[in-house]
């Protein structure tokens, strides 16, 4: 099992590598958990969990005190304390008196001045194997991407504006890429990403709007809630990348190329709809799966159910559509209609559409950051049951032949957006701080992540 820990400043990168003096401040502690462990995601048992409940930095070193417990049996865990990613310290815990009970760790690390992230790895290597990513616990995700699609992956670039483009060739310093419109550009500066489990596609932006109704733009709804979900699965230490970080045209084969370059477990499409006046007892959730994935209807079904489910919570006059649930919608010569399925045929895609901005009732709730806060985690719920369970959800969807098409999505009047950018300050959900680099005061932030499954 695995849990992250992490000393960061917010500062940008650059500011980052300079070395800074720890600070000499007392062990920052948080309440000792009761000794009951909860699943955390659903009906599944073997990885051990825990976090650090303490750390004392100190001039050259930082002391971690954790607790850990292995759900099904009283058995020993190894564990390792990484330290910037590289291990630094490797160990083994007492053995629990019982299945489920904690057990504790100290450990003392060396390190040198500056910031740093740290991690606590725990594994059961006598009993399931597994282990949890280093981040807020969670069981590392099995591995469903299509093994074609992971062969020819090459990885994305950020570019400076915050702009995604799949790589075509080249390295560090020198990518050949393709742009948004589907042009090639040669990249100089960007953050590379080679791959992510979770891909999160914005729908529309720039030109195309999408729906509207209640003073909301779907396209910049659909940029919000993908932040959330972003930010949701990477405090899990699930690796996620958003295809779209600001208001730009992103046409729909980009979008897939985008995904093809990361070579996802799941990519989903984030919408918010619009256009049904029949009243209904229930949310009208609409989720559109791939006709060649059979774990993209899983999949659909699932989030269908927690996105319902989610809504519900919330009061409105609600309408829907004979498309509600979870559905699969195909052209005149049975292929998928949507590019986001159509163009990534080895990947699991689904394409939520949440609420109908053009009903005034709904739209007022889409307004509400706890409305917002609830899709974004029953799109992570939803994922993590997919992983993690055999679960096959519920639908009312149905197979729909549907020649017709929106008509937007393509290349037709595509304008790249600058690649390279020297405004200071947040482009989508990225930050460049040109003043924090010559900041000479910055001390880093202490923040403990918690694994969710120990608790009272």
């Amino acid at each position: 099992m695995v849990l992250l820990i992490s000393l960061l400043a917010p500062f940008s990168a650059q500011a980052s590598a300079q070395q800074l003096p720890a600070p000499d401040r007392g062990a920052l502690q948080i309440e000792d958990d009761a000794p009951n462990l909860a699943p955390a995601i659903g009906r599944w048992a073997g990885a051990p969990r825990g976090h650090f409940t303490a750390i004392e930095p100190a001039v050259g070193s930082l002391t971690f005190r954790a607790v850990a417990a292995d759900p099904d049996a009283a058995q020993a865990m190894d564990y390792e304390v990484l330290v910037d990613g590289a291990v630094a310290v490797s160990g083994r815990t007492p053995r629990p008196v019982a299945a489920g009970l904690t057990v504790p760790i100290e450990t003392t690390v060396d390190v040198s001045p500056g910031v740093h992230r740290v991690c606590l790895r725990l594994a059961d290597r006598t009993h399931s194997g597994r282990s949890v990513h280093c981040r807020q616990a969670t069981t590392l995700p099995p591995n469903r991407a299509d093994a074609n699609v992971v062969r020819g992956a090459n990885g994305v670039v950020v570019s400076p504006s915050g702009v995604v483009v799949p790589v075509l060739s080249g390295s560090t310093n020198d990518w050949r890429v393709r742009t948004p419109c589907g042009n090639t550009a040669s990249l100089r500066r960007g953050t590379f990403v080679d791959r992510a489990r979770v891909v999160i596609d914005p729908g529309h932006g720039g030109s195309e709007s999408g729906a509207v109704g209640g003073g909301l733009v779907e396209k910049d709804l659909n940029l919000v809630v993908s932040e959330l979900v972003i930010d949701k699965f990477e405090s899990l230490g699930i690796s996620a990348q958003i295809t779209r970080t600001t208001d730009y045209r992103l046409p729909i084969q980009t979008r897939a190329d985008i995904a093809e370059a990361l070579a996802p477990d799941a990519f989903i499409s984030v919408h918010h709809n619009g256009g049904a006046v029949r009243r209904s007892s229930i949310p009208g959730t609409e989720i559109f799966y791939s006709n060649v994935r059979p774990d993209s209807q899983r999949l659909a079904a699932i989030l269908y159910e927690e996105l319902n489910a989610a809504a519900a919570r919330f009061d409105a006059d609600w309408v829907s559509t004979v498309n509600q649930g979870a559905s699969v919608r195909l052209n005149e010569n049975g292929d998928d209609l949507f590019g986001v399925h159509r163009f990534t045929p080895g990947i699991d895609s689904v394409i939520t559409e949440y609420m109908y901005l053009s009903n005034p009732s709904e739209a007022r709730l889409l307004r509400r950051a706890d409305v917002l806060e609830a899709q974004a985690q029953a799109i992570v719920d939803g994922v993590l049951r997919w992983w993690f369970t055999n679960d096959a959800g519920t639908s009312l969807g149905r197979s729909v032949v549907d020649p017709s098409s929106s008509g937007t999505g393509g290349f037709d009047g595509c304008v790249d957006p600058p690649l390279a950018t020297n405004a200071t300050g947040s482009v989508g959900n990225l930050t460049s701080n040109t003043e924090a680099a010559n900041t000479t005061v910055l001390l880093p932030q202490l923040s403990l992540g918690r694994d969710p499954a120990l608790r009272r």
